[in-house]
């Protein structure tokens, strides 16, 4: 990105600042700078320019560390939640794999006891086409002994 030279006025100094930063941003940045040394110099009663930037800057280090703090917090919580959630998950499948497993066991015991009708059923319905090929065949040897005789 392209560096600009961009001019602020911080605790009654100006400043030309050139930076790859937006101008708005950089604007921003200064004004907060400046609105934290005006505010410490009233509250210390300071009157020293350097020590006056020097708390400035010690106050902005402690926020950024604060801020880094609860980021980092943050992740643990974040992470935390996503091995809950993921645990959660994992149980979620192992029971819904469990339940999936016992409709295909139920499913298979169905068909198996359908198989196993159909299979009685077909060994009645053989028995009695056995049973009436022997009829057939008795009397098919009854006619054909008469033809004989005749």
């Amino acid at each position: 990105m392209e560096k600009a030279s961009v001019s602020v006025k911080i605790y009654n100094s100006t400043y030309a600042l050139t930076t790859s930063a937006s101008e708005e941003q950089v604007l921003k940045i200064a004004a907060e700078v400046d609105r934290r040394m005006q505010e410490l110099a009233e509250s210390k009663k300071l009157l020293q320019t350097d020590k006056i930037a020097i708390w400035t800057a010690l106050d902005l280090a402690a926020d950024r560390l604060e801020l880094q703090e609860k980021y980092a917090a943050l992740q643990q919580e974040m992470q935390q939640q996503s091995v809950a959630a993921e645990q959660k998950m994992q149980e979620k499948c192992a029971a819904m794999e469990q339940e999936l497993q016992q409709k295909c066991a139920a499913a298979e015991q169905k068909i198996q006891e359908k198989y196993a009708a159909l299979e009685q059923e077909m060994q009645q319905r053989n028995a009695v086409l056995v049973e009436e090929l022997q009829s057939l065949q008795a009397r098919y040897d009854r006619l054909l002994a008469a033809v004989r005789e005749r």
